[in-house]
């Protein structure tokens, strides 16, 4: 089969007149995964601009791709339909929450993509997400820098957690002993004032150390509700001195500004974040309840104050 014919197979014109510019003529897709469509397939509704050499705007490439869907969600159409969540798991304790995008959401920019900027969606449900890996590094982080405020600045927050991740310490040196005994027996998560108590068996329990496991699942968080025709938008950022920066000319303001288009998640996207515990040795049922309680503020307050995804120095990535 030609690519021309499975570009027709995949693309249906609304108007009848077949004019070779695609760009007047709208279409509906046949795809309904968003990352098949995007990453693969919308490419083939350009095929003849592409044989000509003519340029595909990034811009145009994401309008094209959320006018695609035409106001349609094809996961309407799913039996049962249901929020995205983790499955049930035999012996983990579950817990969940919701929070919201207070400003846009990019995640996966750096992916490789026909217009550069890429971005990450679930290889399967073909959904944007955000990676359970991503979300357990940014609790880490928060609980780091809570001992690292309890201790008054006054040490690095890399020596805080190397001491904290190695359980052994006779494998550990004098210096990282001397640290190790200075971390007070109670903390206060930043941004928060919730009390943790004997931080450095709670630090392990939660992320584990380089002996074992942690005993929390960060489970991936997906949109709640989530509509490709409705959620997405294309977002701009604007190079104005990228000559200055290629070519080392002066960075002065007759410099060309070079306008770069990319695929962003609008706010206001409702998430749902999802928790396990999944016990190394017997709990009481306090115990394991207060670990999930830990592990909940340490990741929302890192969501609502730190971010998560690409440009979040730009106020991108936060939830509230």
């Amino acid at each position: 089969m030609k690519v021309r014919e499975i570009k027709d197979l995949l693309f249906e014109v609304d108007n009848k007149e077949r004019s070779s510019n695609v760009d007047n003529k709208k279409t509906s897709s046949q795809v309904d995964n968003p990352a098949l469509l995007f990453n693969k397939l919308l490419v083939l509704k350009y095929i003849d601009k592409i044989s000509q050499n003519q340029d595909v705007g990034k811009g145009k490439y994401i309008e094209s791709f959320i006018e695609t869907f035409n106001g349609k969600n094809p996961f309407d159409d799913l039996e049962g339909k249901r929020s995205f969540q983790p499955p049930e798991l035999d012996c983990v304790i579950q817990e969940s929450f919701r929070l919201k995008t207070a400003y846009r959401l990019v995640i996966g920019a750096g992916y490789p993509s026909f217009i550069e900027n890429g971005f990450l969606f679930h290889h399967v449900y073909g959904i944007p997400y955000i990676p359970g890996e991503t979300l357990k590094g940014l609790a880490r982080a928060v609980f780091i820098l809570s001992v690292a405020e309890a201790m008054r600045g006054k040490l690095d927050p890399s020596k805080i957690e190397e001491v904290l991740s190695e359980e052994a310490e006779e494998e550990i040196s004098e210096e990282a002993k001397g640290i190790l005994h200075q971390i007070p027996e109670k903390i206060n998560i930043i941004l928060d004032n919730y009390t943790i108590e004997n931080p450095v068996e709670t630090f392990r329990k939660i992320f584990g150390s380089k002996k074992r496991r942690g005993q929390v699942i960060f489970f991936d968080a997906y949109p709640v509700d989530f509509d490709p025709s409705e959620h997405f938008e294309a977002d701009i950022m604007n190079s104005h001195y990228g000559d200055y920066y290629q070519s080392g000319k002066a960075p002065a303001d007759w410099l060309n500004p070079n306008p770069i288009h990319f695929l962003a998640l609008k706010e206001g996207i409702d998430f749902e974040f999802s928790l396990g515990l999944a016990p190394l040795e017997p709990m009481e049922d306090n115990e394991e309840r207060l670990l999930l309680e830990i592990t909940r503020r340490l990741l929302k307050v890192g969501l609502e104050n730190f971010g998560v995804g690409n440009k979040k120095r730009k106020g991108y990535g936060w939830f509230k």
